[in-house]
């Protein structure tokens, strides 16, 4: 059926059998029905919704042969001629209760159809592309939310082609999401793929059998499709979200399958003291503190000094800059065994060489410094040094380890997510950033998470001074150069 028509009738084709027809017979009727159906198209193009009923009725008349021999008629006057058989007759029914349904549903003076005409270039998908674009770009969104959008939204072009935004269905969504299964990953980086088209790539793909891409990178694509389709639906540019009722996968369901603890051996490895890097801290301390608290990569990379305080005689720390959404923003309490291993101490060294930042000298991207850190862990320290190779085993395994343990220790669920951020519904939590007396219960709940597996000996207080000379010269010298004053910043 026809894109105009498809919005009305609520489908794409109509199935009708050839049984008992072989070979050039059966093309001759396939053509004729082709050429009646095509006929009764044009016309319906200039007829109100109301009377598409019978035309399609008409229409599907001049398919009839000598088989067939029923006749469907439903309240309304809507009438099907099948060929007898049982599923023909089930499907014949089905569209013309959704025939009747339209007829039914539509306008009292419905619009009439017009010749199809060249479409507006300022509705093709092209161009509401580089106008989403325009409009994120002044929303100050980060540089890789802009690239990695960009991204689908110029394969999604490539891949159904420039059509209107409107003619846009979930048979192209579809098409997109097929292609994204057997996309091989960092395509647009590898010498095999260079020079191709989206759809030559995805050909040589299905012919070499690639794994594709991960269910959540999957999932990350469809998302902002729906986001780009969503605005224009608000914006009344489009009169659906094409991407209405799809769903890769769960982000539980996903980070159940992709993100493992670290078993005891992983962990005694990892923190073995021929292994742990104790020349910067950055690399000393965070997988330390994402042990013992649970805390996301970048919430530990983007600490400031003033995030770490006592409160009611309680060491924590503020989890409260860039978080992941309002339930991430916590107060963590420092564990046990952090404040025995000289965590701060350091703070205090920190502060006496008059760095804002916990750890300074980080790269900062777009989404804070938790990529340089993660970006090193994940492929340097665990899979050369360390040697564990499993894809399931990152930085945020840690996560993992420390709500398994806590899990293991019997603290309740709801109580984990209060260390962790995780979403609890809307519970005080939500409300409350930092109830007082709630702390003795979290320090109570936090030190209960234990590693005996984990061995590590204190550092002693000014053991990282020499890097934060090193790191203060480094930052005074570009402070000079560039003619400003104040204090540092880390």
């Amino acid at each position: 059926m026809p894109a105009f028509l498809q919005p009305y009738l609520g489908r794409r084709y109509i199935v009708l059998s050839l049984k008992g027809q072989r070979a050039d017979a059966a093309r001759l009727r396939a053509a004729q029905i082709g050429y009646v159906l095509g006929r009764a198209y044009e016309r319906m193009r200039e007829t109100p919704v109301a009377d598409h009923k019978n035309l399609l009725e008409t229409a599907l008349a001049a398919a009839r042969g000598p088989h067939v021999d029923l006749t469907i008629e439903l309240p309304g006057g809507v009438r099907i001629v099948t060929d007898g058989s049982a599923r023909e007759n089930a499907e014949a029914r089905s569209l013309a209760l959704q025939l009747e349904g339209q007829r039914l549903n539509a306008p009292a003076h419905a619009p009439a159809f017009k010749p199809e005409t060249k479409p507006n270039p300022d509705d093709l998908l092209s161009a509401r592309i580089t106008a989403f674009l325009g409009h994120m770009g002044g929303q100050n969104r980060s540089k890789k939310n802009l690239l990695d959008t960009e991204n689908t939204l110029v394969l999604f072009l490539a891949l159904v082609g420039d059509k209107p935004t409107q003619a846009c269905t979930a048979d192209d969504i579809d098409t997109f999401m097929a292609a994204m299964r057997v996309w091989p990953a960092n395509a647009s980086k590898k010498p095999a793929y260079r020079g191709l088209t989206p759809r030559e790539v995805v050909a040589k793909a299905k012919r070499e059998g690639t794994p594709g891409l991960a269910p959540r990178t999957r999932e990350k694509h469809l998302d902002r499709l729906r986001l780009f389709f969503g605005t224009w639906l608000k914006r009344k540019k489009v009169d659906f979200n094409s991407c209405d009722g799809f769903q890769v996968t769960s982000k539980a369901e996903d980070e159940a399958q992709t993100r493992e603890p670290f078993s005891p051996t992983e962990l005694q490895t990892i923190f073995s003291p021929d292994k742990i890097v104790y020349a910067l801290p950055h690399k000393y301390w965070t997988p330390i503190l994402a042990l013992y608290t649970g805390a996301r990569v970048n919430e530990l990379g983007q600490l400031h000094v003033e995030d770490v305080e006592e409160i009611a005689g309680i060491w924590g720390l503020h989890i409260r800059r860039k978080t992941k959404n309002r339930a991430s923003r916590r107060f963590v309490p420092l564990h046990p065994e952090l404040i025995r291993l000289g965590f701060l101490d350091y703070l205090v060294d920190v502060k006496k060489a008059r760095f804002e930042h916990v750890f300074p000298g980080l790269t900062w991207g777009d989404n804070g410094p938790g990529d340089s850190i993660g970006d090193w862990f994940n492929r340097t320290y665990l899979r050369k040094t360390c040697g564990i190779t499993s894809p399931t085993k990152v930085f945020h395994s840690f996560r993992h380890s420390f709500a398994t343990a806590a899990e293991r220790a019997g603290v309740p669920d709801g109580r984990i997510a209060q260390l962790t951020g995780h979403s609890t519904g809307s519970t005080v939590l939500r409300r409350h950033y930092i109830h007082t007396a709630e702390l003795p219960h979290r320090l109570s709940d936090i030190s209960k998470v234990t590693f005996p597996e984990v061995q590590l000996a204190p550092r002693k207080p000014g053991f990282f001074e020499p890097y934060l000379r090193r790191q203060r010269a480094v930052e005074d010298r570009a402070k000079r150069a560039h003619g400003t004053d104040g204090d540092a910043r880390g």
